[in-house]
Order: structure tokens, then C-alpha cells, then sequence
């Protein structure tokens, strides 16, 4: 199975060939930020199934069930905290910058 940062790496470089050291910032500052919410982790895995779907085009994006699911499997991957918050608002900067 692979990892979660190398599922996201495949989505990043299906967009960009290289990340601008001005979108590794932004994402690096919305991380520590969203680290600071103090979300479960629970709550991080739900936030990145949702950005993963729909940056996966999936049709199923909004389906609890789906995000379920989805959701599950990240959580079950283990990702740390830190990586979870990191892969959320890198989902989330390329969706807002257009890229996803």
C-alpha cells in the first residue's frame, strides 16, 4: 500500500511539476496554523478524505459514506499529525490556487 504522502505526492505532480517556494510557504504557514486548531486527529483524517476526493475528481466527494471510507483509510495509514495538517493545507492552497 502506499503511503499517504506519496498519494498526495502523485495528485501534486499530476499538477505542478515543481512546487514554487512561494505555494511551499503558504502551505507551510496554513499547516502550522491548522495545527494550531487543535483538531483530533480524527478530524484531520475526515478534512484530508474530503480534499483528497475532490481533488481525485471523484463524483462521491460529498457522500458521507465516501468520505467515510476514505477517511478510514488514511487513519488507518498512520500518518503523524504534523504530515495530516501539511497535507490538508497543501490540498487546500492547490484547490484555491486553481492547481487542483
Amino acid at each position: 500500500m502506499k503511503s499517504i504522502k506519496n498519494l498526495s505526492q502523485i495528485i501534486f505532480d499530476e499538477n505542478m511539476n515543481e512546487m514554487d517556494p512561494e505555494t511551499e510557504n503558504q502551505i507551510n504557514v496554513a499547516a502550522f496554523f491548522l495545527a494550531q486548531e487543535g483538531f483530533t486527529y480524527d478530524k484531520l483524517c475526515w478534512l484530508l478524505a474530503k480534499r483528497r476526493l475532490r481533488a481525485e475528481r471523484d463524483a462521491r466527494y460529498n457522500y458521507e459514506q465516501r468520505i467515510k471510507e476514505k477517511a478510514a483509510e488514511i487513519y488507518f495509514q498512520c500518518p503523524p499529525y504534523d504530515i495530516l495538517c501539511w497535507l490538508v493545507s497543501e490540498l487546500d492552497i492547490l484547490i484555491k490556487i486553481g492547481k487542483i
